[in-house]
């Protein structure tokens, strides 16, 4: 399970917020390539390149524990 959040830290505004069981469901969610979400996932040298955007919005994508009280389509 995966929690994603897309938010612009300076004006404390969350754009998007979404728990999914996969990577790729993420991937598609954003409208993104699954390496491209892999990319955000690694170390922070592949960040970088996506932070290098005037408007970059602060992108966190997380593994959660699995519970069963999580519905893996909820947003």
């Amino acid at each position: 399970m995966w929690s994603c959040k897309v938010y612009h830290e300076e004006h404390n505004i969350t754009l998007f917020e979404c728990q999914r069981k996969t990577l790729k469901m993420i991937a598609e969610e954003l409208g993104l390539t699954y390496q491209q979400v892999a990319d955000m996932t690694a170390n922070s040298r592949n960040k970088k390149e996506y932070q290098k955007f005037k408007f970059y919005p602060k992108i966190e994508i997380v593994r959660i524990k699995k519970t069963s009280d999580v519905n893996n389509n909820e947003c």
